[in-house]
């Protein structure tokens, strides 16, 4: 039953409605500049299809080093971020564009192997219990984790940049990752501190849009309880499906998945 609570198949149908969810209030309040630390707003910050400085053989030879060196030290923490590092970027190269007509992200297949990869070298480098985590590390693997999406481990990585960083950006971000994860007590206290630490001349504006966002949060979980209610009945599994390919209805006129931001800086 595709709503049963106990079930990954569940879990993922609410990653993915909550997640798509979560993009376009992130773009309504952080894409613009409210509360970033980016200059201009994180759209600036993103890159998506723009090219990079660095050629895919780079990639593959700081991949080959980092690689020769954890073959004789597994736990050496350089060598660990330097092959996150080297995935992560290697996939969101050239293989993570936006559809033009759409609007919606496409990943191709290296590029999610790639992500996988990065991924599973930040928990090799987390299992070391490094003194002070990298948080240039954790900023990639939130992201890594969201265009996979899987929001809890967005939530866990994104949590150690917010406490680094305690800026606005940082905890709206976390916020939204852990309203996509369903956690809504936590997602509001993200909030508040997203709130707390913004400057005060923008604090109003950043306090309406984490509110939206929080309303809109608790209307998702609330349509997700009530489909689940319905039952294994065929009519619910393709009210399930429809909401995959579109999470949105009617919610701030959005018909499909909008680019993702930049990790905060």
């Amino acid at each position: 039953m595709i709503f049963d609570l106990k079930s990954g198949k569940r879990r993922r149908v609410i990653q993915v409605v909550f997640g798509f969810l979560a993009f376009i209030f992130f773009i309504s309040f952080v894409g613009f500049g409210i509360g970033s630390d980016v200059s201009g707003g994180i759209f600036d910050a993103i890159g998506l299809g723009g090219g990079g400085s660095a050629s895919t053989p780079e990639y593959e030879q700081q991949i080959e080093d980092a690689n020769e060196t954890l073959e004789t030290d597994p736990e050496n923490e350089r060598a660990l971020l330097d092959l996150a590092g080297a995935y992560f970027r290697s996939a969101t190269e050239t293989g993570i564009t936006v559809n033009p007509e759409t609007g919606v992200i496409e990943i191709s297949e290296d590029s999610r192997s790639d992500l996988e990869q990065s991924i599973a070298a930040w928990e090799r480098y987390q299992e070391t219990k490094p003194q002070r985590v990298d948080t240039t590390a954790a900023a990639q693997a939130a992201e890594s984790y969201r265009y996979l999406l899987d929001a809890d481990g967005a939530a866990e990585a994104q949590r150690i940049v917010a406490e680094a960083q305690d800026s606005s950006s940082a905890y709206a971000q976390l916020a939204i990752y852990l309203y996509a994860d369903g956690q809504i007590k936590q997602g509001d206290a993200a909030g508040d501190r997203a709130v707390e630490a913004a400057e005060q001349s923008q604090r109003q504006a950043i306090r309406r849009n984490m509110d939206a966002l929080a309303e809109q949060a608790r209307k998702q979980k609330q349509r997700l309880a009530e489909q689940q209610a319905q039952g294994g009945a065929e009519g619910g599994a393709g009210a399930a499906a429809q909401g995959i390919e579109d999470p949105f209805g009617g919610l701030s006129g959005a018909g499909g998945a909008a680019p993702l931001p930049a990790p905060a800086p």
